[in-house]
């Protein structure tokens, strides 16, 4: 999911009743239940690309270092020999610079703020119940109910 959807469904989902706030107090479980499924799906997916940048970091110290030669190995990896000899204390911040790594960087910074919007909007919904019993209550006292 990207992030534009979420915030676009959330929008949708946010709208509240103003004439009906028993039935909006009873679909927070249901908003709960969904946009938990989301965060936990964004979260594994989260999880997932951290292992795949450690994996693909390892595999790439390994090719700037020269460990990497062998031809299936860097047909995996997509790449050409190294032929360059780098310092073992130079090699991490070739990895570091490395096109697929920075590319990997923002995949994750993209999921975790996708992840952080999530938790935001668990926030609102766990509070939503709390704001409509308010409504309600004022509602009840405003009309001598």
């Amino acid at each position: 999911m990207k992030i534009n959807e979420l915030i676009d469904e959330w929008k949708k989902d946010t709208r509240i009743d103003d004439l009906n706030l028993d039935s909006e107090s009873l679909k927070v479980p249901s908003l709960h239940s969904k946009y938990m499924g989301h965060l936990s799906e964004s979260r594994m997916e989260l999880r997932q690309l951290r292992i795949q940048r450690r994996l693909l970091v390892k595999d790439l110290f390994e090719y700037y270092h020269g460990d990497l030669n062998n031809p299936e190995d860097l047909e995996r990896i997509a790449r050409e020999p190294y032929v360059k000899k780098l310092m073992k204390n130079d090699v991490m911040s070739y990895v570091e610079a490395d096109r697929e790594v920075m590319r990997m960087d923002a995949k994750m910074e993209m999921q975790s703020e996708l992840v952080d919007t999530l938790l935001e909007i668990m926030k609102s919904i766990n509070n939503r119940g709390y704001s409509l019993k308010n409504a309600i209550d004022w509602r009840r006292l405003t009309t001598g109910g």
